[in-house]
């Protein structure tokens, strides 16, 4: 199932260009948000910052 950003939006309680602001990379997020953001998502936040430490990127892949 692919998650659109109105839902995503919807579902944190966010406007929709709040969203897509920081999913095209025009604002970052503060650690509480990319919290928010990886649970809405359905991932573990720890999990995932986890990936992004090993991968020595500054993204997941």
């Amino acid at each position: 199932m692919k998650l659109r950003q109105v839902d995503l939006a919807q579902q944190l309680g966010w406007q929709q260009a709040y969203v897509s602001r920081y999913a095209t990379g025009e604002r970052m997020l503060a650690v509480d948000e990319y919290i928010a953001v990886a649970r809405g998502i359905g991932i573990d936040p720890v999990a995932l910052l986890a990936q992004v430490l090993k991968s020595g990127n500054d993204r997941p892949d």
